[in-house]
């Protein structure tokens, strides 16, 4: 039988599919049924700052008749956020306890100070990685490219230094020069990259006249964008890449393998048909890997990245040519 194992951020995992930071990762009993169906590994539900922030500002609001001195406020927004951080610790403490799968910790804060603040708290509690969802949206049109990438970098800096675990930057596809990007988070020291976050995307109601939001979940179309630069950076960077975005079967987390992925994440997937879903792709994958005569994961993943294959540079075409006729 195929051995599906592979090492993603120094940890040993026993299949490459992870659960991405979703509505499955945010209690112990589906954690365990994760585990049960096969997954590598698991990252929580994401602790983000500025809901925590607006959880507490609501909270006050509702006391706000018993809280209404400066001292008082002051320590209801100390405590308050402590409290729901806590909460999150908690629940990777439990992970930990119950789980014999490695268990990724996810962190989005606002500030460098408290991107650091959480990740020490989840350091602290065994995380086996920390996953910093980082994305920034250059909306503001004085702020150049460059400036960007610079803040970027000099947060990687940082997270390596002060983050005493694996990490993985879980990255947006908007940089004007994604494989100068890559290259640098590389020579920064960066365990791991996943390729790519999946931002939250605005609409319009037109007969409300309102804000609205897009679709929440991902398309079985939406990886090429993921697969492209997989292939493109896997071979010339000497941390771990990780496919994440439309991956909804074992086709397309071969595809990812064989483009030079160590491991990828899924989410919508698990949403729509369960936890079986992982169980369903570990099989294709198996299936497959029996069919083309591979025992190990290690004898194909990169066998199709740009800097292996004689036609590596098909990955680099942008446009149809005779494609579409």
């Amino acid at each position: 039988m195929a051995n599906l194992s592979t090492k993603y951020l120094g940890l040993e995992l026993k299949s490459p599919v992870i659960v991405s930071a979703g509505p499955y990762t945010q209690t112990i009993e589906s954690l365990k049924k994760l585990e049960a169906a096969g997954a590598g590994a698991v990252v929580l539900k994401s602790i983000f700052e500025e809901q925590i922030e607006d959880d507490v500002a609501n909270e006050y609001k509702a006391n706000e008749d018993y809280l209404n001195w400066s001292v008082a406020e002051s320590h209801f927004m100390e405590h308050g956020k402590d409290y729901y951080i806590d909460r999150y610790m908690r629940l990777l403490i439990e992970a930990k306890k119950n789980l014999s799968i490695p268990v990724i910790a996810s962190v989005c804060c606002k500030t460098t100070e408290e991107w650091i603040d959480y990740a020490e708290r989840f350091v602290n509690c065994k995380a086996d990685a920390i996953e910093l969802n980082y994305y920034p949206l250059a909306s503001d049109a004085s702020v150049d490219g460059k400036d960007v990438e610079k803040t970027l970098f000099e947060f990687a800096k940082l997270a390596k230094k002060k983050i005493s675990c694996p990490v993985a930057i879980k990255m947006g596809n908007k940089y004007s020069s994604m494989a100068n990007v890559i290259s640098k988070l590389d020579a920064i020291g960066i365990d791991g990259a996943v390729l790519f976050n999946r931002f939250y995307r605005p609409d319009i109601d037109i007969e409300n006249l309102s804000f609205v939001h897009g679709p929440e979940l991902s398309s079985p179309v939406e990886y090429s964008e993921a697969l492209r630069w997989i292939g493109l950076s896997s071979g010339e960077v000497k941390m771990d890449l990780c496919g994440n975005t439309g991956i909804h079967d074992g086709e397309t987390v071969v595809k990812m393998l064989l483009a030079g992925a160590k491991a990828v994440e899924v989410c919508t997937v698990i949403i729509r048909e369960g936890a079986e879903a992982i169980t369903k792709m570990n099989d294709f994958i198996s299936s497959w890997m029996d069919k083309k005569g591979y025992d190990s994961l290690n004898q194909f993943i990169g066998k199709l990245a740009q800097e292996r294959n004689s036609e590596g540079y098909k990955w680099e075409r942008t446009q149809f040519l005779n494609m579409i006729k």
